[in-house]
């Protein structure tokens, strides 16, 4: 029994450094790659981004992790991203541009992988407000959805 679980272990932290090199290898190739376009280029990609040449290195450095955890912590709250994606996509690139720059991202995974219930995330997510403006205008949308579906109903002319 004791040696199933040494060799567990191991092959834990064996994937969890397999996991932290390649994250860093991908990394360091966007930054490199971002380094190879020049100054003036990395400015008007940056500027066709929406954000400054700076954030964009940031993106760049930070970009393995970011959308995942951002993916599940959208789900996480009762939000759809492909709705988001097609209604708000501004709100979307801002959501990520804030997530990559985010300094908190193993509590924030730490946080998905235990308990989705727990409110602990809105004490140190910088995306906290922009949930809430997101979920209070789906609920609202849904609100006046419903609302209309039943004035029409309402306006029907009875039945036989």
């Amino acid at each position: 029994m004791q040696v199933l679980s040494a060799t567990s272990e191991r092959q834990g932290a064996l994937s969890f450094v397999t996991g932290w090199w390649r994250n860093w290898k991908n990394r360091r190739a966007a930054i490199d790659e971002l380094n190879r376009c020049g100054v003036d280029e990395a400015a008007h990609i940056a500027r066709d981004v929406g954000v400054s040449p700076s954030e964009l290195r940031t993106l760049a450095g930070k970009w393995p992790d970011s959308p995942d955890l951002l993916s599940e912590r959208i789900v996480a709250v009762g939000l759809d991203a492909d709705n988001i994606r097609e209604t708000e996509p501004l709100v979307l690139r801002d959501l990520q541009r804030v997530c990559s720059q985010c300094a908190e991202h193993s509590r924030c995974k730490h946080g998905l992988e235990q308990d989705l219930q727990d409110g602990q995330w809105r004490d140190y997510c910088p995306n906290v407000a922009t949930f809430d403006a997101l979920r209070t205008e789906d609920r609202d949308r849904r609100w006046l959805r419903r609302r209309k579906w039943r004035r029409a109903e309402s306006t029907l002319p009875p039945c036989c």
